[in-house]
């Protein structure tokens, strides 16, 4: 999906807007801007209009001298009309809380709220931009400038230009976190734009997420991955050996989630293809283990101001009964919390406790949230969303039943 959307009359500006999409297109790449006149023959229009807004990181409203007064054939005003696209393209964006600029062509000016439909009073709030006809270039330049600083979307890296510096990859990195934990459905359809990188694109947050959770546990909690009293030299092999071992373990965690998940959908969805199941299964399960990894540092923290030793004796009982011999004897126990009913626990522990499970319960409802960006991606009904959704727990559920039996 094009994170760029363009809205306009055709009566009124289609001249100004196809300038407009030729500069935008040249500076950010084809797939990245979106003109309702795109959409695929024969399909519907309503619908890609809701998925094409909802999942741009900023809709551009293009407005000419004849924008609010347009009519239809029998003299009324096209904006009054419920159905009109132009005024539903602006309700879906201001609804889904995307951001809405004005681009003031022909000497236009901006529309008062008085002058437009209740649902669109809050359109004549929004900043607008001129673009001027005296001054087109220096207006464009400024535009895409203010779209690439404000909504980080990234010029079209010719195969001759320099790869982005360190910063800039950095700070599109922080924007597509922010992004992914505010707007994941949003985020994780403008990461589909088609290309054969797409999926690359994918894996690489993937990597990243699971590096940058797996050093928030470790730094954040203080883990001890070193026999004590070892060199500074051994504990940094030994935190590198964590890190590599952890990303090698939620690589084969994903790779079995993402088989259920094409499995599970290709049952309920023909045209669900693997690949974009692991393109929104590598956004989803990111998101997933940041989330945890928050909650667990908190509540992780609060462990450690009630009974500073807890997670080394737990994560050697974890150890312990992960490489116990199954021969019927009674496993080993994980260590009682010491210290309930003491006054660390009733002070700062106790707040970082309640963060740790509001986190939790945050992280929960995310998980709930972009879960729909499969149903979006593949443009399913409710049914097929929850067919695949049920599939998908069998499964897990049956390959958890496997594993104890074998186990």
């Amino acid at each position: 999906m094009a994170e760029i959307f363009l809205s306009y009359r055709c009566q009124d500006s289609e001249s100004a807007t196809g300038r407009l999409a030729d500069a935008l297109e040249a500076h950010f790449g084809d797939d990245r801007v979106l003109r309702d006149r795109e959409f695929a023959a024969g399909e519907d229009f309503v619908a890609a209009i809701r998925r094409a807004v909802e999942s741009s990181a900023v809709v551009l409203v293009v407005v000419g001298r004849r924008w609010l007064g347009a009519s239809d054939a029998e003299g009324r005003r096209r904006l009054d009309d419920p159905a009109d696209f132009v005024r539903l393209e602006i309700e879906l964006a201001l609804a889904a809380r995307v951001a809405v600029v004005p681009v003031l062509v022909e000497g236009a000016a901006m529309p008062s709220a008085a002058g437009l439909p209740p649902s669109l009073a809050s359109f004549a709030r929004c900043q607008a931009l001129e673009l001027s006809e005296t001054r087109w270039r220096y207006d464009a330049d400024r535009l895409i400038e203010t779209l690439g600083s404000r909504f980080a979307i990234a010029a079209d890296a010719s195969p001759l230009a320099p790869s982005a510096g360190g910063s800039v990859a950095l700070a599109r990195l922080a924007s597509d976190l922010v992004d992914l934990a505010l707007h994941p459905k949003r985020l994780i359809a403008r990461r589909q734009t088609g290309r054969a990188s797409d999926l690359a694109r994918a894996v690489a947050f993937f990597a990243v997420a699971i590096g940058v959770g797996n050093l928030i546990l470790l730094f954040g909690l203080d883990l001890r991955v070193a026999e004590p009293g070892a060199t500074a030299a051994s504990r940094l092999v030994a935190a590198l050996g964590w890190l590599v071992n952890g990303e090698l373990a939620h690589v084969l965690l994903a790779v079995l989630l993402v088989g259920v998940l094409s499995l599970a959908w290709r049952v309920a969805e023909r045209d669900a293809d693997y690949r974009r199941v692991g393109l929104v299964a590598a956004y989803f399960y990111s998101g997933a283990w940041i989330g945890f990894c928050l909650s667990a540092l908190a509540a992780g923290s609060a462990l450690l101001l009630i009974e500073p030793d807890y997670l080394d004796r737990s994560a050697g009982a974890l150890w312990a009964i992960a490489s116990a011999p199954s021969t019927g004897a009674s496993a080993p126990a994980l260590p009682e919390l010491r210290g309930l009913d003491s006054s660390p626990f009733r002070g700062a522990a106790m707040v970082l406790m309640l963060l740790g499970f509001a986190a939790w319960l945050a992280t929960a409802v995310w998980c709930v949230a972009a879960w729909g960006a499969f149903r979006q991606s593949f443009a399913a009904s409710r049914a097929q969303s929850w067919l695949a959704t049920t599939l998908c727990l069998a499964l897990v559920a049956a390959l958890v039943g496997l594993a104890k039996l074998l186990g």
